[in-house]
């Protein structure tokens, strides 16, 4: 894990707001490399692309890449809006060439989109035409394997499945059947090769695909999110019993809990999926609240907290949160983003 900066803030300066989406928000992910745009899942059941900072801010002049071939749009609007899902979208992954994205939701189907001819519908969609697909809700995606080619999703049917990009064929290249509950959430560590999952049961797996070997970690709680640090020796774990914790991947171990233990400073997930992540330069956690609409952040070193930001002043949940980090050589700052039941994403940086 990198180690964190001496000096960890909390970026509380509101840099844009997206108000496209008529349904709360289920999932946000910055594209890849220089994340100069932003899509943002809704249970409208759409997925929208939109700039992550307006045309005009001084931080906006990161290289174009291939997810700029839908133009500019302004601050609060989307650039592209993708229609095909007919449920709501829970969860979006971008690939490393921004390409493509894959999304998931209601659907029981992996959508695999070409962001420019996002308007003329799917690429593929995994799991449709086959008896193996997932029998159920879809709640989270992400890519792995050698440049991108395999797609990892995972359901409340319990199981993961893995999707091979390249190939025709309709069926999945594996099914990991060892939840005894929903799955939550899957990440997919820095080598491509391993994919880590949480699900309801309250287990942490981690699974070597090369090996054929699965690690389980008991947490106190059923798992409704998890980040990965960039060397991915640790796992960020969080649970229903109200507490995110920083796990040691090697050995199971817990590094650190936020809030610290005894001291809850307002925080509440008790009942809701809240997705929290790594932030600064993983100096940071950060995560929305149940019940007040407020995003807090905790200092990875000390647990302490570093402040929180007021994201929805009429305290409706804010149930996920994203950072992207920033580049000295490419002229952006950090900034993270956070939506939820409003149905608006407001994003904050470095005033």
């Amino acid at each position: 894990m990198s180690k964190p900066s001496t000096a960890a803030l909390l970026p509380s300066t509101l840099v844009n707001t997206l108000t496209s989406h008529a349904g709360p928000i289920n999932a946000i992910t910055f594209s890849s490399q220089g994340g100069t745009y932003v899509l943002t899942g809704s249970s409208d059941r759409q997925i929208h692309l939109s700039r992550t900072e307006p045309p005009s801010s001084s931080h906006g002049r990161a290289q174009q890449q291939s997810i700029s071939a839908a133009n500019a749009g302004s601050g609060g609007g989307a650039i592209q809006k993708y229609a095909a899902h007919g449920y709501p979208v829970l969860d979006i992954a971008v690939a490393q060439d921004n390409q493509t994205f894959a999304s998931v939701g209601g659907d029981r189907s992996v959508f695999l989109w070409d962001v420019a001819n996002g308007a003329d519908g799917t690429l593929r969609r995994f799991g449709s035409n086959t008896s193996q697909g997932h029998t159920s809700r879809i709640n989270c995606v992400a890519f792995a394997g050698d440049g991108d080619g395999v797609i990892v999703s995972g359901g409340d049917d319990t199981t993961v499945r893995l999707w091979d990009v390249k190939s025709r064929d309709a069926k999945p290249l594996m099914v990991l059947d060892e939840a005894k509950d929903g799955i939550s959430s899957v990440v997919v560590p820095g080598n491509g090769h391993e994919i880590v999952s949480g699900s309801v049961d309250g287990r942490l797996r981690s699974y070597d695909i090369r090996m054929g070997k699965v690690t389980v970690d008991v947490m106190p709680g059923p798992v409704t999110s998890l980040d990965v640090s960039r060397d991915a020796r640790t796992v960020l774990v969080g649970c229903l019993d109200g507490r995110i914790r920083m796990m040691d991947r090697t050995d199971g171990t817990c590094l650190r809990g936020f809030p610290p233990e005894g001291n809850v400073e307002g925080y509440k997930n008790d009942s809701l999926r809240l997705k929290s992540c790594f932030a600064g330069n993983e100096s940071l956690v950060l995560s929305g609240s149940e019940d007040d609409g407020r995003v807090r952040g905790w200092d990875v070193l000390s647990g302490k907290s570093v402040g929180n930001v007021d994201v929805n002043p009429s305290a409706k949940v804010v149930s996920v949160v994203r950072w992207r980090e920033g580049s000295q050589a490419q002229g952006r700052q950090g900034l993270w983003a956070g939506g939820g039941a409003e149905g608006i994403v407001k994003v904050y940086g470095v005033g």
